[in-house]
């Protein structure tokens, strides 16, 4: 989506500069009829209505970038960490509990966290999201040492696997501001970083027998075959293009219907 693709651009050309653009405060009415169009667009998708992050998130977007109700409802539908359970039933509750405790909290669930949250999954409908806003309106989060403890674990992840290098100082402090005051998230970052012209420079460095070798590696790994002619193109133009790594390639392969039909 060239909205999509501008937007993270910006933000990653922001974060190399330590930029943050400015631009005139929207009216009253303008933020009342932006906030109603991302309910509609929450309450259609997912069923809810969205937390003050994500509200925050999507006004941004539609403020600054353009964005429509349109983008919202797609945006919202593509994400792997607003899927339900009941809908995909690869998705693993326990994993998705530990991985937000260990993201949001910086450690592993207690016995009665885990239980209590993959029941929320299983039972409730709840989404990866939905358990990460919980963990945030915690008590044990609500001091800004583990707020910003627990923007920089995700940064440095998201870097060292887009970008193969640990933050710079102005890169982490504009992440670090995204997620702790505008709702952003990891999936977030990696878009950005994916788009940064730092990573275009990878992938013009990137020579067609890697790439290559990753989509092989990632198909090996994820559904014990070579990758067919038509995969193989696909996966390896997200390589070279878009800058995609090997777990990427993996993610999306784990959202294959061959996957989801491999472990029913």
């Amino acid at each position: 989506m060239k909205k999509t693709a501008a937007f993270f651009l910006t933000v990653a050309l922001n974060a190399a500069l330590g930029v943050v653009a400015a631009g005139a405060a929207p009216s009253e009415q303008a933020i009342y009829d932006e906030d109603d169009a991302i309910r509609r667009a929450f309450r259609t998708t997912l069923e809810r209505e969205p937390a003050p992050s994500e509200l925050r998130r999507y006004r941004v977007l539609m403020e600054e970038y353009g964005w429509t109700e349109a983008d919202v409802r797609r945006d919202l539908t593509d994400r792997s960490d607003y899927q339900r359970y009941s809908r995909v039933r690869t998705l693993q509750p326990t994993a998705i509990v530990r991985r937000a405790y260990q993201d949001i909290l910086g450690r592993e669930p207690d016995p009665e966290g885990l239980r209590n949250y993959r029941s929320k999954i299983i039972d409730d409908g709840w989404l990866e999201q939905d358990v990460r806003e919980a963990l945030r309106r915690s008590d044990e989060y609500a001091s800004m040492d583990r707020r910003t403890a627990s923007a920089d674990r995700i940064i440095r992840r998201a870097y060292r696997d887009i970008l193969h290098r640990e933050p710079d100082p102005s890169g982490l402090e504009t992440y670090r501001r995204n997620i702790i005051e505008n709702g952003w998230d990891e999936h977030d970052v990696r878009q950005a970083l994916r788009t940064s012209p730092e990573k275009r420079q990878q992938g013009l460095a990137m020579s067609d027998a890697r790439a290559t070798e990753i989509v092989r590696r990632a198909y090996l790994d994820v559904l014990d075959r070579e990758p067919d002619e038509t995969g193989l193109r696909d996966y390896k133009q997200r390589v070279l293009r878009d800058g995609w790594s090997e777990q990427d390639v993996a993610r999306a392969l784990r959202d294959s219907e061959e996957y989801r039909s491999k472990n029913r």
